[in-house]
């Protein structure tokens, strides 16, 4: 099984949606709120954040918190 790792981009133009997907799979986005969910393999992330550092379109890359032990939701269902 292939670790996973989700990045949050935030884009300038809606129109980086379509050179987003080149990078990983898009899991949800807003046009209104200007950010992407990005999903890519765990070794491509530094080289896969880099590039698109570099695309004019792109605003900030943010490594998503939803994997961190201290921000899982645990519900106790009795």
């Amino acid at each position: 099984m292939v670790d996973r790792k989700s990045l949050v981009v935030y884009f300038r133009n809606p129109k980086a949606i379509k050179k987003l997907a080149e990078f990983g799979e898009i899991k949800y986005y807003t046009k209104k709120g200007k950010y992407a969910i990005l999903y890519l393999n765990k070794e491509d992330q530094s080289k896969v954040t880099e590039k698109l550092l570099k695309l004019k379109l792109v605003r900030r890359v943010e490594e998503s918190l939803f994997e961190n032990k201290e921000y899982q939701l645990e519900f106790d269902v009795k």
